[in-house]
């Protein structure tokens, strides 16, 4: 087996280590949840000697939101993250991938042949913080990009719950999850400024347009409408 899988024997033998401050939850039972842990515990083993040898790390410039009681909802931590990393209110996000690494978040795409779950997300006691997202080809881009954020909000808003042994997901954080997800890539000033620049324009073509200049998909523009009180449930 070593011979066939080039590695050392002692790399077969080896236990994996445990991660505890994880969340990874999905809506229905994963039969290679150990696995993908044992492939991020790994790469974030492989990441951080990189960084120790290399004298080259980046510094966490969120570390200070997560679990801020004074932040009282989404919306507001959302605002505050993007003015923390300095994105204008109005800015949309052109490269969430390059935006999270310059945050000091470890990211990783790993491919995984099902929809049982989007993403993962490390806390500092794992040698995060981290952010993995399944990037297989039938989750759309903007699918894998809002999971981004959406995991970023969880490490801004529920670390202080983060707990690998817990396997299902909290309807309550996932809902603020979303939310913050939402406004992060789509502040509210940059939304209502392009709404208003649409004005005139057929419905589904402002809903088109608002989705391709933020990278949201048209779930999201649509929620983000509903929430404003524009149109109704039939749309």
């Amino acid at each position: 087996l070593s011979k066939a899988l080039d590695c050392k024997l002692q790399d077969l033998v080896m236990p994996v280590k445990e991660m505890t401050t994880v969340r990874f939850r999905a809506k229905k039972k994963m039969n290679r949840r150990e696995q993908v842990l044992a492939v991020v515990s790994d790469w974030l083993d492989d990441f951080s000697f990189l960084e120790d040898l290399l004298d080259d790390k980046e510094e966490y410039k969120l570390q200070g939101f997560a679990d801020n009681k004074k932040i009282l909802n989404p919306q507001r931590y959302a605002k505050a993250a993007r003015r923390a990393i300095g994105l204008k209110d109005d800015e949309p996000i052109h490269d969430i991938s390059g935006l999270i690494e310059s945050c000091g978040i470890k990211l990783l795409a790993l491919p995984y042949s099902s929809d049982a779950f989007n993403g993962l997300s490390v806390g500092t006691g794992d040698k995060g913080p981290a952010i993995i997202i399944n990037t297989w080809e039938r989750i759309s881009i903007e699918r894998q990009i809002f999971s981004t954020a959406h995991e970023l909000g969880h490490l801004l808003m529920h670390l202080g719950d983060y707990n690998s042994e817990v396997l299902t997901e909290d309807k309550a954080q996932e809902k603020e999850a979303d939310l913050f997800a939402g406004y992060f890539l789509m502040p509210q000033a940059g939304f209502a400024s392009e709404w208003e620049e649409t004005y005139g324009m057929p419905f589904l073509d402002r809903v088109m347009k608002i989705k391709g200049i933020f990278k949201v998909s048209y779930k999201t523009v649509i929620y983000r409408l509903k929430q404003e009180g524009i149109g109704d449930d039939s749309i």
